[in-house]
């Protein structure tokens, strides 16, 4: 007798198909995200809400599902894509190209059981009702029930608000899975047989753990959805006509570890970086508009995860196409990035060390000799495209900017990986940091430097498709592909390939690489020296506005408190004298506390200020000086008897005051060295371990024969002279500079003023690059206007000789005032006259006057000398002593004229055997006094270019003369501005 049986299929096949398929829930997420594509999905969501029992729920506006495509289809299990007929309706695809399919086995649906037990789901069809469904997917895991005996409540409805209503009949019928339903007593009996088995059997082996049927149906009893929970999504807003909602309650661990609420140690760190690493790169951010590649897809869908915290949405993952991107990678300075054909071989292009060195598709790489490319219907590869973008590790050896260095290394944290995507979508675990698919880290650790790819600086993917890489197939449980023959060869190629291009182009062995890095490093050390010398002049800039505006309001009310004190004190006996002398001590301890340092090159903003505060100190100082002067004065009247004692006290008064500021300045010294010595000692304590960190791998792979003893041994000797000459950097100066410190020579002030000198220094170059020509224009003026003076006085003659004709003598007195001019600029002529002879004061006057005729009738200025200055003469050439005097005129006439002075003048006097230039105008104010000869210092308004008073102390070095600001009062001849000029051979008569 022959029977013919059906299998029997136990409800824990659902369970084993579904959760116990799926490696982790960030991958049953993708799963769901995938199912939503192949639905015509745009957008996808997940969203994770904080209540005190937390919620999940995804969402995605896809063509949704009807009644009957629930019951016909979702609740059968194994409804493959190809037999997916539905999606030929163009109204499902809501205008979006014809998709290939993800899903291929009719169970990425089942992992939903990853996120939660209890599920919600809730679809709408356009011009169709809700449909709505309650599974509890823990009573699929009673090993002694069939799977018909468990029966999914299902309902439809028109309005949403009708879902709450529905609600409560949808518990209570899940519930008949555990309880029953007296209608039909089989069911009934099954099921409370069932149960109490698998109740039995669980107690059995844990006795502490509650029944599994009272755990099942408390969860039931105590879910709660609410429609707060639903706002979220599209279709419930009524943005959208259709898509599906799957609201799962008793979530995942995975998905608790996102909420706020959670306590954060170091499990739920890294379940949070594994889940943004899973999710983060969903759909293919290196698609390039412009870009020729295979299977490059943009798969015109967006994707996010929100945790809700008090109706309050914050994002954890988002589409990071805006972060990472094709454009963005393509700035770093290293780039492979081509096709591969169906033999393997890979036509691109690269850019090492910041530049494309081929392009389109120069560059060629072909498969290891030893590689047989399958070709067979069920072993082919198929062609597929690679992009990868890095940088270099340590910034020294790098072509990038700083900004652009820091950028990259900031992305490298959350968006770097070697990614592997199927028309556009992320194909799970590659590029995880616990899968090496591609060998990039274990290569890594055999020879950094020449494998040179590093999974955590690395960007980029490998791209694929499922109609020209068929037999590239996911394992059933969505961790990588079936180890079949074309994904080893895929892999093969794909390694060959990085590897070539490390050799050729960036590894250690490169010989691009040779070439570069010492030019590289020297620019890099350079602009390094730049940055920190930029760096320590803001540092001095800060420091000093910061006292500058702290010290002087202080000044200010100090100079006005004393504003009287000279004139108030009188000193007539020896109590009268030791008030004066505390005073003076007083009054300079306090200005000495005052007093600042390292003024930086540019002041900016707080010039005036700067200004205000050094005239106000030199005001103190004088008003300090009349004081001491009155004490000495008061000295020999009054004879103190015991001056001895008057010393003795001030000696204490000022080693008091000494002993209190060093005191200051060693409690400050003594906690920075402490934390000094601490950091210094750490940072010995890690390079210490560095070596032993990155040689001994090499033992390891000795050990296990991936590298020969030779080899392993020459890796080592690098190791050692990389490390040794980065200790040596870090070290070594630190040493020299307390070696300096140990010789008293201070740092800071070198420090400081080498940078104020380089900023003056670079701001003179660039000034001098804009008059560097006046000499050579001067000649080329020069020589025009000689040969015009001819033209011009051979012309005047011939107007002569026809008669008197009007306006002649307009034009010659015209031309005689540029003949004049034009003389005085042949001085500047950088071939001008070179010849000397004996020049007087008396012919310097009527230069002068004959120079400034018309401004001294015009402004009303007086210039005159004295008899001295007019018998006074020098051997020397004109061309080099007119323009000094002509300068120092000008610049008179200039401050006269603009400071309204009345009676103006400018008078040449001779004192002490030297020249004095003299003017009563406003003067020079203290702070100007030590920048005048500097090139390009100028406080005129308009019309100053500063090189005047600069070539007047050239020109007259040039002869062995000099000049300065008259300091001494001898020299003061009027109340404005005194230069002193000391001739050397000039003969005063």
């Amino acid at each position: 007798m022959i029977e013919t049986l059906a299998f029997r299929t136990q409800a824990r096949t659902v369970d084993h198909l579904g959760r116990e398929q799926i490696a982790d829930c960030p991958t049953a997420i993708s799963e769901l995200w995938k199912n939503a594509y192949d639905a015509y999905a745009r957008n996808v969501s997940l969203h994770i809400f904080d209540d005190s029992e937390p919620v999940a729920a995804v969402f995605d506006d896809g063509h949704g599902m009807s009644y009957d495509d629930f019951i016909n289809r979702w609740l059968v299990v194994g409804t493959g894509s190809k037999y997916d007929k539905n999606i030929s309706d163009e109204d499902d695809r809501d205008g979006l190209p014809s998709r290939t399919k993800q899903g291929q086995k009719g169970i990425g649906r089942l992992s939903s059981a990853n996120l939660g037990p209890l599920l919600l789901i809730v679809s709408k069809r356009k011009k169709h009702d809700f449909v709505a469904a309650l599974i509890d997917w823990r009573i699929f895991e009673n090993p002694y029930l069939v799977l018909s005996d468990i029966e999914v409540p299902v309902t439809q409805f028109s309005d949403k608000v009708e879902l709450f209503q529905l609600l409560p009949m949808l518990f209570d019928r899940l519930m008949d899975n555990i309880w029953g339903n007296p209608a039909d007593k089989q069911r009934l009996d099954r099921l409370k047989l069932a149960w109490e088995m698998y109740d039995q059997v669980t107690l059995e082996s844990n006795p502490e753990v509650v029944k599994p049927s009272e755990d099942i149906a408390s969860t039931i009893i105590n879910a709660r959805f609410e429609e707060r929970h639903f706002e979220p999504w599209q279709v419930w807003s009524g943005e959208r006509e259709h898509g599906t909602a799957l609201v799962v309650s008793d979530i995942n661990y995975d998905l608790r570890a996102q909420l706020p609420s959670i306590n954060i140690d170091a499990n739920v760190k890294n379940i949070r970086e594994a889940f943004f690493a899973t999710l983060s790169a969903f759909t293919d951010p290196y698609v390039g508009a412009e870009v020729s590649e295979f299977n490059a897809f943009d798969p015109e869908f967006a994707y996010e995860v929100k945790r809700w915290s008090r109706g309050v949405s914050s994002a954890i993952v988002e589409d990071e196409r805006a972060a990472i991107n094709r454009e963005i990678t393509d700035e770093m300075e290293h780039v492979l990035s081509g096709n591969i054909d169906a033999d393997g071989v890979f036509r691109g292009q690269v850019k090492a060390f910041g530049e494309w060195r081929k392009l389109g598709s120069d560059y060629e790489i072909y498969p290891p000799k030893d590689l047989t490319i399958p070709k067979g219907p069920n072993t082919f590869v198929g062609p597929f495209s690679l992009n990868v973008a890095t940088y270099e590790q340590v910034r020294k050896n790098s072509t990038l900017s700083d900004a652009d260095f820091v950028r990259f290394d900031g992305l490298s944290y959350n968006h770097s990986g070697f990614l592997l995507f199927r028309n556009g979508l992320r194909v799970l675990p590659y590029g995880r940091v616990d899968n090496d698919f591609f060998n990039i880290e274990t290569n890594r650790s055999i020879n950094a430097g020449r494998e040179y790819w590093n999974a955590r600086r690395m960007f980029g993917r490998v791209a694929i498709s499922r109609e020209m890489n068929p037999n590239l197939r996911d394992k059933a449980g969505r961790e990588g592909f079936i180890d079949n023959r074309a994904a080893k060869v895929l892999r093969a190629i794909v390694m060959n390939i990085l590897k070539r291009a490390a050799y050729e182009y960036f590894g250690s062995n490169s010989a691009l690489r040779k070439e570069l890095l010492p030019n590289i490093q020297a620019s890099n050390e350079k602009e390094e020296a730049e940055r920190q010398r930029k760096e320590l002049a803001k540092q001095n800039a800060r420091k000093f506005r910061s006292r500058l505006k702290k010290n002087l309001p202080l000044l200010k009310k100090m100079f006005d408190d004393t504003d009287s004190v000279v004139s108030n004190i009188k000193i007539d006996d020896e109590c009268g004298l030791d008030s004066a002398q505390e005073l003076i001590s007083e009054l300079s301890a306090s200005l000495a506390d005052l007093r600042i340092v390292g003024a930086p090159a540019k002041l900016g903003s707080a010039e005036d200020d700067y200004r205000t505060f050094r005239y106000i100190f030199s005001e103190m100082v004088n008003r300090i000086r009349a004081l001491e002067e009155k004490r000495a004065t008061a000295i020999e009247t009054v004879n103190p008897s015991k001056p001895d004692e008057i010393v003795q006290k001030q000696l204490n008064s000022h080693a008091s005051r000494l002993q209190a500021r060093l005191r200051a300045w060693r409690k400050s010294i003594d906690a920075l060295q402490g934390s000094e010595r601490d950091r210094v000692a750490a940072l010995f304590n890690e390079r210490n371990k560095a070596f032993h960190q990155e040689a001994m791998p090499l033992v390891d792979q000795v050990r296990l024969g991936r590298i020969g003893l030779d080899d392993a041994l020459e890796q080592m000797k690098r190791i050692q002279a990389k490390l040794d000459r980065e200790n040596e950097d870090t070290f070594q100066s630190y040493l020299d500079a307390l070696e300096v410190m140990s010789e008293n020579i201070n740092i800071e002030l070198i420090a400081r003023q080498g940078t104020a000198d380089n900023i003056a220094l670079r701001d003179d170059l660039n000034r001098l690059n804009q008059v560097a020509q006046l000499g050579v224009t001067v000649e080329i003026l020069g020589h025009e206007l000689s040969s015009n003076e001819r033209m011009v006085r051979e012309g005047i003659r011939q107007i002569r000789q026809v008669g008197n004709v009007p306006g002649t003598n307009l034009v010659v007195e015209g031309f005689e005032a540029l003949s004049q001019q034009l003389e005085f600029l042949s001085p500047l002529k950088v071939s001008g006259s070179r010849t000397r002879r004996q020049i007087t004061g008396k012919e310097i006057q009527d230069y002068l006057v004959g120079f400034f005729d018309a401004v001294m009738r015009n402004r009303d200025v007086r210039i005159h000398c004295s008899d001295a200055f007019r018998i006074f003469s020098i051997y020397e050439q004109p061309s080099r002593l007119y323009p000094v005097f002509v300068n120092l005129v000008n610049n008179s006439i200039y401050w006269l004229v603009n400071s309204h002075t009345p009676e103006p003048e400018v008078y040449l006097s001779v004192e002490d055997d030297k020249i004095i230039v003299s003017d009563n105008g406003p003067g020079i104010n203290p702070v100007d006094q030590e920048s005048l000869f500097k090139m390009f210092f100028t406080r005129k308004s308009s019309g100053g270019r500063g090189i005047g008073l600069y070539l007047c102390r050239v020109n007259l070095m040039a002869g062995g003369h000099s000049i300065e600001y008259a300091a001494e009062r001898k020299f003061r001849c009027l109340d404005g501005a005194n230069f002193v000029i000391d001739f050397k051979g000039a003969d005063f008569g």
